[in-house]
């Protein structure tokens, strides 16, 4: 079970989400869910990801993160900024690709930003997968490493989905 929370708040078209000790693949149900709606949303201005508290992160919220970045640059044309103190957390990130959607900066501001702690959403097996499987294919996006390294992953994924969606229609039936 994830040990770490994400928070959140927003002021004039600025989010913030501050990611707080050890951040995993159940967070991000709640934290994809918000994605979405500000997506929507038309007077995004700008984004900051704060990791300066994160002591470990896993690549589904990588991969959560990068679909941000993506977003916010592809629908407003808006670069996110990504706090990180965190040398290990800093190398993965970029690793990973998210200096291609983020501009990371080594940064320790005051832990007391006014955020809150975003409420965890009811986990099933179902979207728990649908997001790590989204997350992983927003990483793959980034460079073919990414690519190379998810793929299996990506596919045996696709598989359990699928084979969900067929159970689910065949007791529908």
């Amino acid at each position: 079970m994830s040990t770490g929370h994400v928070e959140y708040a927003s002021l004039d078209g600025t989010h913030i989400f501050k990611l707080i000790g050890e951040v995993r693949a159940q967070s991000c149900i709640s934290l994809d869910k918000l994605l979405n709606r500000i997506e929507q949303q038309s007077n995004v201005v700008g984004a900051i990801v704060d990791l300066t508290q994160t002591t470990f992160i896993d690549s589904t919220v990588l991969g959560i993160l990068a679909k941000l970045g993506l977003k916010l640059k592809q629908a407003h044309n808006i670069q996110a900024v990504m706090l990180s103190t965190n040398p290990d957390i800093t190398t993965l990130a970029n690793s990973m690709g998210l200096g291609q959607v983020f501009v990371i900066l080594n940064y320790c501001g005051d832990p007391s930003v006014c955020t809150r702690e975003l409420m965890e959403e009811h986990v099933t097996n179902s979207n728990m997968l649908t997001t790590v499987l989204d997350a992983h294919k927003t990483l793959m996006k980034l460079n073919e490493n990414n690519q190379n390294m998810f793929e299996p992953l990506v596919k045996q994924l696709q598989k359990e989905q699928d084979n969900l969606e067929q159970a689910s229609h065949q007791q529908n039936a």
